[in-house]
Formats: structure tokens, sequence, C-alpha cells
């Protein structure tokens, strides 16, 4: 049987399909953070027809939690909970990114550009009978004389360009542009091209992925796009796609298949935008988690999540892009970070790259907040890393209006003896709540006294010294308790609120985060007063209230003076070896110094994580 997607995307589906089975078999990933269980929400769909032949059923329970009333009305379900019928039309709901990481990424500061790969313009003598080398030997040889350093160099050339290396150098009369990486001869064009040299940095998020184009003649960023993970389709965090992946190689296939397939999809939007060539697209460096560095290069996770948690590789890698598929120069060089340990991986190490200028001299303390939380600790005695599983809070997912930021997003909020003033991204109707919002809602909902410590939302009827504007916004809805009106939609939208269950999903993640703080501070024998510098990564980060973090309890209590945000300083740390080949090169050596730290069975870390679930500042 068939389904349309709007515009005109058919899909063959198969009997007792949801529709969320039929998406993800195709390839049309949407938010799914649950991995089907409908316990997420998130996997909205519009049917425009087809309901009709289902008898128009009942939402079901599921549905009745998560969608409002107007969005049932308007033929909104969740793509997890309708069985797939023939003839149904179906749009998607929009998730694309608000960009917001190119502000962040401007920070950086200026780079000098020696990225390894350059591109040579020359005149290559003419073949005759009294000089018969080969159409190689007599570009080797050229090369030689005019590049500095490869006199007496060995050059080596793939099969590819070997192919068509007479073609090239015949159509503009011996004059040709090389490509070179080392003693390798990456492409060989025709006339001169050597202006036309770009490279792309990625980071490979558990819920969102990052690309920059980097012009790597000027050093500029042309532009930088990011959009979902199409593995959250698999589940929220890294936990569950190692589950997923370790059920078999069809299923591990998938995961690599759908990230592959998320990357190119950047790469094709950037080349869209910036009128860029596939073939002018000759380096890449990736960051990633472990998980997902190993995920994206296929290779077996199982051993990450089980005792005594072993990568397959934790040292740097080069590959091209024709062995990983990339839609870029099949010859283009791929450079993945080295990881540090099982849930410490070249993002982290990324991060530091791109931090360093903080990080010169003293005690410092990067926090990478993400789905998987990594700790990295300087001083001069130590370097330290670890990871905590804060979950997927942070960017919006599993929270019941979380969202990313985007145009609609609430990004923040004060309640004042005047109301509550959202802050929302594009200034239009708010939508949901991404992760800078959460953490100040919750920490303005503690002020003010709709929530207690352990996050508990007050009842109205038995709370005595609230404002009576602030219970109006208090109500009870569906299995997940309380809630608290952030935003009012009026009789043309949606409520956006923050109920009991999103509340604990954020003392989970940031019990985890201040946890692992105390935890690697008192093991590299320093006090949290003795820090220079805590410097909070991640996109959102750069977004985020200094004091809101403080106020409930994600770092300890720490003078928000010594607090620094640098957004993306994972993926800041990619464009820089991008740029730069000793960054990478200090990348690799930086990776084995550092002394990984696990805190999984770690009693200290235990015992500092249940302390730290109160909505308060701790110690």
């Amino acid at each position: 049987m068939r389904i349309t997607v709007k515009p005109d995307i058919v899909l063959e589906a198969n009997t007792g399909e949801s529709l969320l089975d039929v998406l993800v078999r195709n390839k049309l990933y949407i938010n799914n953070v649950c991995n089907g269980k409908g316990t997420c929400g998130k996997c909205k769909v519009r049917l425009v027809a087809g309901l009709e032949v289902l008898g128009h059923p009942a939402p079901s329970p599921a549905e009745r939690d998560h969608l409002t009333e107007r969005e049932l009305a308007g033929g909104v379900r969740l793509a997890c909970q309708v069985p797939a019928k023939e003839g149904m039309r179906l749009e998607l709901e929009n998730t694309e990114a608000y960009d917001r990481k190119e502000a962040a990424l401007k920070q950086m500061a200026e780079v000098v550009t020696e990225p390894g790969v350059s591109k040579v313009f020359l005149q290559v003598p003419r073949p005759s009978l009294e000089d018969e080398r080969g159409d190689w030997d007599r570009l080797a040889d050229r090369l030689r004389e005019v590049v500095p350093g490869l006199a007496s160099i060995e050059l080596t050339v793939s099969l590819a360009v070997l192919t068509n290396l007479g073609e090239a150098l015949r159509a503009e009369e011996f004059t040709i542009t090389a490509t070179l990486w080392g003693n390798r001869v990456l492409a060989v064009e025709a006339g001169n091209t050597a202006d036309r040299l770009y490279g792309v940095a990625i980071d490979i998020g558990t819920t969102s992925v990052g690309a920059a184009l980097v012009d790597l003649k000027r050093g500029a960023i042309l532009n930088v796009l990011s959009t979902e993970n199409a593995q959250t389709a698999f589940g929220a965090d890294v936990i569950s796609r190692i589950s997923y992946a370790s059920k078999g190689d069809v299923e591990r296939q998938q995961l690599r298949n759908s990230i592959t397939e998320t990357v190119n999809n950047l790469l094709d939007s950037l080349m869209a935008v910036t009128k860029v060539n596939r073939a002018d697209i000759l380096k890449l460096t990736f960051v990633g988690n472990t998980t997902m560095h190993h995920l994206f290069l296929g290779l077996r996770t199982d051993n990450l999540a089980v005792s005594p948690y072993v990568s397959a590789r934790n040292r740097s890698i080069e590959l091209t892009a024709a062995e990983l598929k990339l839609r870029a120069h099949p010859e283009a060089v791929v450079l993945m970070f080295p990881n540090i340990g099982s849930f410490v991986g070249g993002d982290t190490v990324g991060a530091v790259i791109g931090a360093s200028e903080i990080m010169a001299e003293g005690n410092h303390l990067l926090i990478d907040l993400g789905t998987n939380c990594e700790l990295f600790l300087k001083t001069p005695y130590a370097l330290m890393a670890c990871s905590t599983a804060a979950g997927p809070a942070f960017e919006g997912a599993g929270i019941t209006q979380g969202t990313r930021a985007k145009p609609g997003a609430i990004e923040g909020i004060q309640i004042t003896e005047k109301g509550v003033e959202p802050r929302i991204i594009g200034r239009q109707a708010a939508s949901g709540i991404c992760g800078s919002g959460l953490i100040e809602a919750v920490a303005q909902m503690r002020k003010s006294g709709v929530i207690n410590k352990k996050g508990a939302i007050t009842v109205p009827e038995e709370d005595n010294k609230l404002a009576a504007f602030l219970k109006q916004r208090i109500r009870t809805r569906g299995n997940n308790g309380r809630e608290f009106v952030l935003a009012s939609g009026g009789d043309d939208g949606v409520d956006v609120a923050i109920n009991q269950k999103d509340i604990g999903e954020l003392q989970m993640a940031k019990g985890a985060v201040c946890a692992g703080i105390k935890t690697i501070a008192s093991l590299a024998g320093i006090t949290l007063e003795e820090l220079d510098s805590v410097i909070l990564a991640g996109t959102f980060a750069t977004y985020v209230n200094v004091n809101s973090v403080v106020e409930i309890g994600l770092v300890p209590s720490i003078d928000p003076a010594k607090i620094k945000t640098i957004g993306n300083a994972a993926h800041l740390g990619a464009i820089r070896a991008l740029l730069n080949q000793t960054e990478f090169a200090r990348a690799t050596e930086l990776a084995n110094q550092v002394q990984h730290i696990e805190l999984g069975g770690n009693k200290v870390f235990t015992s500092n994580f249940m302390k730290s679930m109160y909505i308060e500042q701790t110690q």
C-alpha cells in the first residue's frame, strides 16, 4: 500500500507498520526521542487525508497526553500511534533548526591558515619523441621541481586520479592545478583552479549536527548550518543508540546510514547556499563523542557500555571522503579527532582546542553541555576528563514542549511583580522551550516560590504566600502532574508550560553535571574555590543565564564572574584543525596526555549525585 508525504513523496507501507515505521524506514526522520514508545510526544504529523480510512478513531491515550484539542482538531497525530493505511496523505511538522551557531563561531580567535592541503598551478612539459616519460612521471617530476620540500620525496596518487590524468593534462595545453596533501596528489584539474580550495568542519552531536564551510585559502567561514541528528529516530542518548546497534549488523548499518545521510544533507545545503562545487571540498574534520564517532565509521559499540568500557580505537584516523561515502571530492582528506575514553570523545578534545586560549595558565574546568556532558579539568599538574549522562534536556529533547533553538522557542524568562515575561526567539508566538529557556525558567520558578528545592510545583490552593497571578498559571494536565504556564497561546495558539516531569528531567541532568564537577575536582586534589575559570561550552551555553546556572545548582556555588561561555567549543576546535594542521597535531598529542576518569560505579560520584538533585545553590 502507498502513503503520500506532502508535497509529492510516495512511500510504500507494509501491513502492520505505523506511520513512524514507514517514515524511519524511508529515511524521512522526524523527532522521535522515545523510539516509538509514545512517551515523548515528539513525532507529530498532520494527516491531510487518512483519518476517514481508519474510521476517525479516537486519539490514543498517548495522543491525549501530548496533543492539545486544537492540534487534534487540526489533524495532528503522533506517527507512532497511527497505523499506515492506503491513501493516507500527511505532512511533517517543520523541524528545521534556527541556526544560532554562526554567531558563536565568530568568537573564534584568528588562526594562521596552514591547512596542510594546497593547490599548485603549474605548466607541465609536453611529451615528445625525445621525452617519453609517462604522464604521472612527468607531473611528479615537475611538482618536485617547483614545490618546496618535495625535491627528494616519492609522490603517491590514487588509481582514480591517475585514470583521469591524461585528459586533464591535455584539456588546457598541459597547464594544470594539482592538489597536494603531504606527498599525496589528491586531484589534478585542467587550467587554474588554485583559488578554489574549501573544507568543512563537522560536529556530530548526539542530538544535532553542525557543519561549517570554510575557505581554506582566505581563512574565512562562509556558512554554518545545523540540523537534527537523524539517529534520534533510534533513541535520544548514546546508551539507547548503543543498545540499538548491538541488535545486529543491520541495525548498526541503519545508524551509520542515518548519520551519513545527515552529514551529506548538510554538505548539499552548504554547497547550494554558497555555490561551492563538490570537487572543491578537499578537507573535512570531524568531532563527536566516542559513540557518534564509532557509529559514523560503522565500528561496533558493544564494548563501550560494558566494563571495562573500551573503544575500538582512540587514536585519530585519516580517511578519504570516498571511503565514508561523503559528498565531497572523493579524494578529500577526512580527519577524525582522537577519543580519550569510551564516553569522552573527540568532541572534548576539540572543545579543549577551541578554548585553549582561555585555559593557557592556572586551574580551569571546561564543561561541554550536551546530551552526553563531558568535563575537562586542567591544572598545572594534571589533565583529567570524565563524562556524565546528562540526557537530552539541555537540547530541548525529553521535555514535553521542548524544542531546539528555533523561531518560537522560549530562550529565557523573567518572573517579576509585573508578571511572567518570556523571551522568544524570532519575537513571535511561543511554540516550545529550548535548553537555555528551561534552565532560566526553573531558576525563576524557584526564586518566586512556584517550586520548592525538591522541584515540586506548589499546590496553589494550599499556598498562602504565592502571588495570585502565579497561582493562576498552575494547573494539572495528563499524566505529567502539575504544570506552570510560561506563555499563553490565547485563542489561536498553544500554551507553553513546564510540568513536573520536565523539572525532574532537568534535575537528573543538572545533578549529573554538578556531581561530576565535584568528583573530578576532588580527584584532582583541588577545591572549587581554586578554579580560575569555569568554561561552559555547547551552542546553547552561549545563551544561558550564568546566574541561573548557579541558582539551580547545575554548577556548585562558584563566583559567577569566573564562569565564561564560549559557544560550541568542539566545533571551534574542528574549524581550527581544518584551517591549521598544527592544531590537529596538538589535538592528537593532547588526547594522549589526558587521564580518563570513569564515573560509572564511582561511590564518590554516586554520593555527590544524590546531594546535587535539589534546585538550589550547592557547595
